[in-house]
């Protein structure tokens, strides 16, 4: 996905934020849990262009709006995204490595290595985030929602 596309998603994201409210509603599973196997799996995705797979990674993490564009995944990780947002060590500098390396899953990895609170809390939001949006960005694995 390319940085502008990257950035209309977050600018569509916060608006559904600030637009829709914010609930408490939010998963328990954290799917694969690992930050590597979350980019493994994102990876793996054979429509990660595609406007549901780019609204549901947007909005997966924050809290759901009622909104019916988003309503089967938004604020699905939510609770994990609190959770990365909360923790210090998940700094900009942290986010500036991981765009950096774009898809290369073991680079991405390797961002978190001086930041282990950060990765435990990523790893979480990540997993929670690729599992969800699993349906939306490689409707061949076979899941459908």
């Amino acid at each position: 996905m390319s940085f502008l596309s990257r950035a209309a998603a977050l600018g569509a994201a916060c608006f559904v934020v600030v637009a829709c409210g914010a609930s408490d509603s939010g998963p328990t599973n954290n799917g694969v849990n690992d930050v590597l196997k979350a980019c493994q799996v994102r990876a793996a995705w054979t429509t990660p262009d595609a406007e549901k797979c780019v609204s549901c990674v947007a909005v997966a993490d924050l809290a759901e709006c009622g909104c019916e564009a988003t309503k089967p995944f938004g604020g699905a990780c939510v609770k994990q995204g609190d959770a990365v947002r909360a923790e210090a060590t998940c700094t900009n500098q942290m986010k500036d490595c991981v765009i950096a390396c774009k898809k290369d899953c073991a680079c991405i990895d390797g961002c978190y290595a001086n930041a282990p609170a950060c990765k435990t809390v990523t790893a979480a939001r990540d997993g929670c985030v690729a599992e969800t949006c699993t349906p939306y960005c490689n409707p061949d694995a076979g899941v459908t929602k």
